[in-house]
């Protein structure tokens, strides 16, 4: 898998476009005081996400596993006249930390439902309080489209899931669901992501338990 994300990243195309997500985006321009830093971006890929965060001044880390799609990210942020911190690991390995990350972005990082369970764990052990953990990807209807994202069901996301996983507080702490959806829309992100297609869209934030 690995070697097909570095093949699939090793020409000059950005093959999921410069542009931002445009859920990241409307989402940020309208609750920009939501972002804290530090900023992790989950399976950034070519850098398109944590790029654009970094251009609206937040301290970002992207991490994948694709070192030609982390080098692709470097380059876009040079091209854009800011910087970013890159990590090649894998998700399901690396060590988020405690308390550790202000905003922590998943954009189109499909998973098998055993790591995704693994990774939300890390996720609300390394959110400092009053932390964002932002989530764009394919739900289970996007089966039914052609626009992109895997064709096996167990890499596919719900928002119930999504919803019950981070209903279970931590250590004194809950989290607060800003917003909880399944929709279609349409893609423009790229020759891989074009068309109609149904994502799930999720957006929590970690507060003291009262």
């Amino acid at each position: 898998m690995q070697n097909m994300w570095n093949e699939r990243f090793s020409t000059d195309e950005y093959v999921y476009g410069k542009e931002p997500n445009l859920f990241l985006r409307e989402f940020y321009e309208q609750n920009k005081s939501l972002f804290k830093n530090p900023v992790l971006m989950l399976g950034d890929g070519e850098g398109r996400n944590g790029v654009f965060l970094a251009t609206k001044g937040l301290d970002v880390t992207s991490l994948d596993y694709a070192e030609m799609g982390l080098l692709k990210a470097q380059k876009l942020a040079e091209e854009k006249n800011t910087e970013i911190k890159t990590i090649l690991a894998d998700v399901n390995e690396f060590d988020f930390g405690t308390e550790k990350w202000g905003t922590i972005v998943l954009i189109f990082l499909h998973l098998s439902k055993e790591e995704r369970k693994n990774l939300f764990s890390k996720v609300k052990e390394a959110l400092i309080p009053d932390g964002l953990f932002f989530v764009e990807a394919f739900s289970v209807e996007q089966l039914n489209y052609d626009s992109g994202g895997p064709k096996l069901t167990e890499l596919l996301y719900t928002k119930e899931e999504l919803e019950k996983e981070f209903s279970k507080p931590i250590k004194g702490y809950k989290f607060e669901i800003i917003l909880s959806e399944q929709k279609v829309v349409v893609l423009h992100e790229g020759r891989l992501h074009e068309g109609e297609g149904s994502v799930v869209r999720f957006v929590c934030r970690k507060i003291k338990e009262e």
